[in-house]
């Protein structure tokens, strides 16, 4: 049973709510870059560095992430959604994986601690979305993308999951969950597993079948992003 919070918890929960939810679209849209990232430990965190990470953040990712958040908090209503997307140069385009961050309001915690137990946690839940965004497919393609072959795409957005556009047979993983006083945060991941493109084209076929090795990575061409809006 949901446990009712005082104002300031409930003003804690909603904040730490809030920055989960952007730092885990930079972290989806960054690992889509097709550029290797490191950054160097801190051993004083600064007040910025959320959950004890060292990651920037794109301006335009933050943007558009508070631009369709608007203010809300993940357990008043649908999940935030990070949709992943490959276009060609061609102009074809395919949905690759969707991202979901949720709150299961029927699953809760109420001996949760706001400030410790569930931030601490948070910070754990981002570690290990760091680590599951390099094993989905999405990530090889994007290590391997360029203005000669095909771009990575993103779209933010808070609604139902659109799991129809990763076609036939895909695939669902959970990154992990934390419970709070109030519900369960979910963050998942459903990824496609079919990756063929098939343009119609008037008496032309032009299938493509794209893998893991489909491109050479000495001479996949020099990567950059894109991004849908």
């Amino acid at each position: 049973m949901a446990m009712k919070l005082n104002n300031q918890e409930k003003k804690e929960l909603d904040k730490f709510t809030k920055f989960l939810a952007l730092k885990s679209t930079q972290i989806i849209v960054q690992s889509r870059l097709g550029e290797k990232v490191t950054t160097p430990s801190k051993p004083l965190p600064a007040g910025p560095d959320w959950f004890n990470l060292n990651i920037s953040d794109l301006p335009e990712v933050l943007a558009e992430a508070k631009k369709v958040l608007n203010g809300e908090v993940l357990s008043s209503r649908l999940p935030l959604c990070v949709e992943i997307s490959l276009r060609t140069v061609e102009g074809d385009h395919m949905v690759l994986e969707t991202w979901c961050l949720g709150m299961l309001p029927q699953r809760c915690d109420p001996t949760a601690r706001i400030v410790h137990t569930v931030y601490n946690r948070m910070g754990i839940l981002l570690k290990s979305l760091v680590s599951v965004t390099r094993v989905t497919p999405a990530y090889k393609l994007s290590r391997r993308q360029g203005p000669d072959s095909y771009v990575m795409c993103y779209r933010i957005y808070m609604d139902d999951p659109q799991f129809h556009n990763l076609g036939d047979g895909h695939k669902q993983m959970c990154v992990g969950q934390i419970c709070t006083p109030i519900g369960t945060l979910l963050l998942s991941v459903t990824y496609r597993t079919k990756m063929t493109i098939s343009p119609t084209q008037t008496g032309k076929d032009n299938s493509m079948m794209l893998k893991s090795d489909h491109f050479n990575t000495n001479l996949s061409p020099k990567s950059r992003r894109y991004n849908q809006k």
